[in-house]
């Protein structure tokens, strides 16, 4: 199911929106960052400025595929910084799709994290017409864990993902509860 890219969303203090070339340093930032990137998959070369710098760019390639993975750019509009990513793609363990946030450290426990993961779903459910969206956490990175449930995920456990090398706890959440929240 091909889905459109939003060319942007906005919040109280951010800027969703595609990635674009210039959000190299900063994606670099966040990559190279151990404790932002403690609970991710991502690889030790992708980490690099030459690994992070082709990943930004299939990134920016992948908007335009028929199976996209939705990574949108985070940008605070106080400054035109990039302070994460955010979006979604299909889910790893069902026939629908599941969402991720990533913030960078200097930018967490100040709401922003809450603030675009409700924006992205309200796209997602409103103007996309989905129905449900799964997340997937490490079991140890207890501020994912608690932003899921601030958002109204109902906590399904920890389940087996074939390609991580340990369990991970899925969150789910319906349309009709995220609507709730608003």
């Amino acid at each position: 199911m091909s889905l459109k890219v939003p060319e942007g969303l906005e919040t109280e203090r951010t800027l969703i929106r595609p990635f674009k070339g210039d959000d190299l340093d900063g994606f670099y930032t966040f990559m190279s960052d151990g404790e932002a990137t403690k609970y991710l998959l991502f690889t030790a070369d992708q980490k690099t400025f030459e690994g992070t710098k082709e990943l930004l760019d299939k990134t920016i390639a992948n908007y335009d595929n028929e199976e996209q993975i939705y990574a949108l750019a985070v940008e605070r509009k106080a400054n035109g910084n990039f302070i994460g990513s955010i979006g979604f793609g299909p889910d790893w363990k069902g026939s629908g799709y599941q969402m991720f946030w990533m913030i960078l450290p200097e930018y967490w426990k100040k709401g922003y994290g809450i603030e675009v993961t409700k924006k992205l779903l309200e796209y997602a459910f409103s103007i996309l017409g989905l129905e449900l969206m799964t997340a997937y956490s490490h079991p140890d990175n207890i501020a994912s864990e608690k932003l899921a449930l601030k958002l109204g995920m109902v906590d399904n456990g920890i389940v087996d993902i074939e390609f991580f090398d340990e369990p991970h706890v899925q969150f789910v959440i319906r349309k009709d509860d995220l609507n709730q929240l608003l």
